[in-house]
């Protein structure tokens, strides 16, 4: 099994996706609105990746007078613009928004987080269309790792259903025939799950690492993409990484991580927007659509 270097493989296939870039006119923006830290580093390393492969990027920040209403406004100019291949929200927005009616304003070709109701019909039928960049990016490393299609039979807990992350990644596993469970908050004896997992993909976003090496079996993949400041000023996961290093088979450290892969997924996701808009056939690649025969 392949150990991957989430970094050098943002960094390989952020090289790949100039070269088909160069010379196209691909235009992504980002709106946020003001507040929160965390969305500040998210947002910086978005427009570095954007510029880095060239896209036409721009930050729109909002401060927090504004109104559900209004960014909707400013969203519906952006989906006119036939010069804007690819729109998203940054999250968490400000409680006083409606987050639901914000995200299903975008239009469904640019909504490169993949997020509108649309898109994620389209996953759970199987259709093609932009899928969530965490999910995706988490499929990434397994077909880095193991391959897509080793995936069949294979257990896997997941832990977290946010639409986001648990939720996508469920079906996504499902089209190349894993068997994927999704735990929760009201999940009971959360161990009876992970022990016998040969995939943990955890998103929980504990307080603390709580996953230590007595709740995996030998050989586990172990996927961390929660991502949480400590007490310390240090980021962590929901794995005691450490402790498990020697047991598990691979573990994606925290940070980079799966945070790399979720930056290299919005820029894949833009470009396919922008091939989706001009109706250009992308170049020969893999796709994680496997249809399921049952």
């Amino acid at each position: 099994m392949n150990k991957i270097d989430c970094k050098q493989l943002k960094s390989e296939e952020l090289e790949e996706l100039k070269r088909k870039i160069d010379g196209k006119n691909i235009g992504l923006r980002i709106i946020q609105v003001e507040g929160d830290s965390a969305s500040d580093v998210y947002v910086k390393n978005k427009m570095k990746a954007g510029r880095e492969i060239g896209l036409d990027i721009k930050h729109i920040l909002l401060d927090q007078t504004f109104e559900t209403e209004q960014i909707i406004n400013i969203i519906n100019v952006l989906n006119k613009d036939d010069s804007i291949n690819g729109i998203m929200v940054q999250l968490p927005l400000p409680k006083h928004l409606d987050e639901k009616k914000i995200i299903n304003s975008i239009t469904p070709e640019k909504d490169v987080d993949g997020l509108t109701y649309e898109n994620l019909g389209r996953l759970l039928s199987k259709e093609e269309g932009l899928r969530p960049c965490t999910a995706e990016g988490v499929m990434n490393i397994l077909d880095k790792s193991i391959g897509l299609n080793n995936l069949e039979g294979k257990r896997v807990t997941i832990i977290g259903r946010t639409k986001l992350v648990g939720l996508p990644l469920y079906h996504m596993l499902l089209e190349y025939h894993a068997t994927p469970v999704i735990c929760h908050t009201k999940t009971k004896n959360l161990e009876n799950y992970t022990k016998n997992a040969d995939i943990i993909v955890t998103a929980a976003g504990a307080e603390e690492p709580f996953i230590n090496k007595e709740m995996i079996k030998d050989g586990a993949i172990v996927i961390d993409v929660s991502t949480v400041r400590g007490e310390d000023g240090k980021l962590h996961g929901d794995v005691i990484y450490d402790d498990v290093t020697d047991k598990a088979g691979f573990v994606t450290p925290v940070p980079g991580g799966v945070g790399q892969l979720t930056v290299l997924e919005l820029m894949k996701n833009t470009y396919k927007a922008y091939n989706l808009q001009k109706q250009i056939k992308p170049e020969k690649e893999k796709t994680y659509i496997k249809k399921a025969s049952n």
